[in-house]
């Protein structure tokens, strides 16, 4: 799971299962979080597009950019696209800060270290795409058959955003990963930001 600026999918197999939006104030501006859930997902090539340049580009398992790419993934997919809007007379900040912390994971699985990146904003854009899956090699000529249903591995992570230098975030999401869909389980506001409206669009 990874932050990257104003990224878009160029495609999907299968159709969304289902969408939420979040919005909410923070002390520099508006902000809309949409976010879009591909249950059993597959796809032959994980590629994405980058919104404002229209330039492709293909992911690794480890979030490495049109380096050593998945070509055969099988998991689910969620898709959180932030759009800000400047508050009067003031300037969102250039670029957030994410931190990624494992809260609890089912035994089978590898411990993940705690993961900090940067993002530079685009045009008031950045998207958060975020997958837990396998590669498979040969792909499985039908690959929704082949994907565990409840009770497969599992994460827990809390993802904290930040805008730029600031030290506390302004946004705290709690989420479930797992081989059939990925969840938000909470939304929490930071200090300096509005309660959370939560609408289904």
């Amino acid at each position: 799971m990874f932050l990257a600026g104003g990224i878009g999918l160029n495609s999907v197999a299968g159709v969304s299962n289902h969408e939420a939006v979040y919005d909410f104030t923070t002390e520099f501006c508006e902000v809309r979080m949409n976010v879009v859930f591909y249950d059993r997902y597959s796809s032959r090539g994980f590629s994405f597009r980058e919104a404002s340049a229209r330039e492709r580009f293909c992911l690794s398992a480890s979030g490495e950019e049109d380096h050593k790419c998945s070509t055969n993934f099988i998991g689910s997919l969620a898709v959180a696209h932030y759009e800000f809007q400047p508050r009067t007379g003031l300037l969102t900040p250039g670029n957030l800060r994410e931190r990624v912390l494992t809260i609890d994971q089912d035994r089978r699985l590898n411990v993940r270290p705690p993961c900090n990146r940067v993002v530079e904003l685009r045009q008031g854009l950045a998207s958060d795409i975020q997958a837990f899956g396998y590669e498979t090699s040969p792909p499985f000529s039908s690959p929704s058959a082949r994907l565990p249903e409840n009770g497969g591995p599992w994460y827990y992570f809390r993802q904290d955003l930040y805008f730029a230098d600031r030290s506390r975030p302004f946004l705290i999401v709690h989420w479930k990963h797992g081989f059939g869909a990925i969840r938000i389980l909470d939304v929490i506001p930071g200090d300096t930001t509005s309660a959370i409206r939560r609408r289904m669009p």
